[in-house]
This record gives C-alpha cells, sequence and structure tokens, in this order.
C-alpha cells in the first residue's frame, strides 16, 4: 500500500487529475455549448477523446518520472520531505517506469492521430515526451528555457484537447453542411467556418492563460527554490540576474495576465454577461492582483511556497470558468 501511495506521489497524480479534468473541461465546457448552438454532435467519438486524454496523462506521468529521477539531489535540498526516491521506490525502477509509461502513453497517441485521420498530431505527444526528457536532463538549469518549456507544455493541455475536435470538424464540413447548392448553404457554410475558428480563437485564449500564469509560477519556484539550485549550479533567473528581477519578470507577466483578463471583463461588461463578469473580477482578477501584490512583498521561501500555490488555485478557477460556459 506504502508504495501505490508513493508511486502516486512520484507521478504528481492531483496533478494528473487536472490534466485530465481540464481537457474534459475544453471538451464539454467550450466544445460542447458551441456544437448544441450549431445544432451538431461531436465528430470525434467519446472513447477516441478518452484515449487522447489517456496518453496525455501517461506521458506527463512519465515526465514527472523522470523529472525526479534526475533531480533526486536537487529535490533533497529543495524538498526533501517529499522525495519518493531512493525511498520505497529504487531509481532503477523509476526508468523503467518511466520507459514503460512513455512507450505506452506515444503508442496510444499514435493510434488516436492515425484513428482520426491526421497521423502527423502524433507530433504533439512526441515532442512533448522529448522535451520533459531534455527539460529533465538539461534545459530545466538554464535561463528561461526550462520555464518557457513547462509553460508551453501546460498550454498545450487545452488547446490539444479543443484542436482535435476542431481538425475532425473541418475534415467533415461537406457532411455538416450539405452541398452548397444555393446562395444560403453557401452563407450556411461561411457562417459555420467562422464559428469554428472563433472557438479555435477561445481554446487558443485557455492555452495563453495557461501559458502566462504558468509561466510566472515557475519563476516564482525558481526563486523559492534559489539555494538549492545554486548548490548544482543551476543557472535560473533569479541565479543569473538576482531575485530582484526574477521578481520584476513575474509581476510583469502576471500583470500582462491581468491586463488581458481586464480587457474580456470590459467585453462582458458591455455586453451585460454579469455572471462571467463577476466570475473573472472575483475568482480571477483579485487573486492576481493578491498575487502581484504578494511577490512585491516576499521575503522568505515559505512566502513564494504560498504564491506558487495560489497560483495553481487561480488556474483552477480559470478552468472551472468552462461550467459557466456549460451551463449559460
Amino acid at each position: 500500500m506504502k508504495i501505490l501511495v508513493d508511486f502516486l506521489r512520484l507521478v504528481r497524480f492531483p496533478n494528473l487529475v487536472v490534466i485530465a479534468l481540464t481537457q474534459y473541461a475544453i471538451r464539454y465546457g467550450i466544445i460542447f455549448p458551441f456544437l448544441l448552438q450549431a445544432d451538431l454532435n461531436f465528430y470525434l467519438p467519446e472513447s477516441t477523446f478518452a484515449l487522447l486524454v489517456l496518453a496525455t496523462v501517461m506521458i506527463a506521468a512519465a515526465g514527472y518520472i523522470i523529472n525526479d529521477y534526475f533531480d533526486i539531489k536537487l529535490d533533497y535540498l529543495n524538498k526533501p520531505n517529499q522525495l519518493v526516491l531512493g525511498k520505497s521506490i529504487k531509481r532503477r525502477h523509476a526508468m523503467a517506469m518511466h520507459i514503460f509509461i512513455n512507450a505506452i502513453g506515444l503508442a496510444i497517441a499514435g493510434y488516436v492521430a492515425y484513428s482520426i485521420g491526421h497521423p502527423m498530431l502524433i507530433l504533439f505527444q512526441f515532442v512533448s515526451a522529448a522535451l520533459l526528457w531534455y527539460y529533465s536532463v538539461s534545459f530545466k538549469k538554464q535561463v528561461l528555457i526550462g520555464n518557457l518549456i513547462i509553460a508551453s507544455l501546460t498550454a498545450l493541455v487545452p488547446f490539444t484537447a479543443g484542436y482535435y475536435e476542431v481538425a475532425v470538424m473541418f475534415d467533415n464540413l461537406p457532411d455538416l453542411t450539405g452541398v452548397p447548392e444555393d446562395i444560403n448553404m453557401i452563407e450556411n457554410l461561411a457562417s459555420l467556418l467562422f464559428s469554428i475558428k472563433f472557438l479555435l480563437y477561445w481554446i487558443s485564449g485557455y492555452s495563453l492563460f495557461a501559458f502566462l500564469l504558468t509561466f510566472v509560477r515557475e519563476i516564482v519556484k525558481d526563486i523559492e527554490d534559489i539555494e538549492g539550485d545554486e548548490a548544482f549550479d543551476c543557472k535560473t533567473l533569479p541565479i543569473v540576474f538576482g531575485i530582484p528581477a526574477a521578481k520584476k519578470a513575474a509581476i510583469a507577466f502576471a500583470v500582462l495576465t491581468l491586463l488581458g483578463l481586464l480587457f474580456l471583463e470590459a467585453i462582458q461588461f458591455m455586453g451585460k454577461d454579469w455572471i462571467s463578469f463577476a466570475y473573472f473580477f472575483i475568482l480571477l482578477t483579485l487573486p492576481i492582483i493578491w498575487v502581484i501584490y504578494r511577490i512585491v512583498k516576499a521575503e522568505k521561501k515559505k512566502h513564494y511556497f504560498i504564491i506558487s500555490q495560489a497560483i495553481k488555485i487561480i488556474m483552477l478557477f480559470g478552468i472551472l470558468y468552462t461550467s459557466i460556459i456549460y451551463i449559460y
């Protein structure tokens, strides 16, 4: 039983649940309401989407394992209480787990891409797996590169869930609209194309939100872990340019996120979408303002830990907004 618990800790089980929740939130919170409005059904079968989610989760789990494998000494300094490898789970077993889980995840992803007629989409997962490996080996110790990789891979989670559905919808446009025999059908086709592109913009917006907040969180975590990282000659932003510069970078990206939210809130206000406006303002905007304030005031390791956890909660609220779209 202890080995199972430690394995779930090793693969960051709560994070994997959030990944799966995010992809299903995109499917049912954004795509499904659009399909209902357009009187359409899902073109990506439920079983196929479930396999896509499983592949995403497995590749992420393998990434967490390999990260801990290469970071065992660093983690001993930065987070000794969370260390699993070398105790109940041996390092060589962890490497075997990584290879096995990664291989299964990539095989499932390949099957999904082939089954929907887009075999090249396997590149999403293949590149992700490769980046997670090289991130663990080298990139995480380099200025900003590791931060950008993790932020990009986080953004890819919602984007992948939406893009697969949109790709299949584009393939089936003739089936969706019928043969354009008259001007009305041509107009319907143009309207549908516009709607699909608008849907892709929504998904891209979610991905951008995930990218920006994850980037802020990665910088905050680098400041939190500066002592251990410095001992192992890591070249993170706070080590190379100093904590004040790292704080300014985190604040800049947090402000950029805040400006994006304020822009959306202005649209919601003008459109009298009071529910969305209230949700954004109370659960996203105000917390981000708090995060910015706390980054400015932060001095101790525990301060940065609290900020990091707060950003995770804000991102969760961002995911849960899809339930508002679904209901209303």
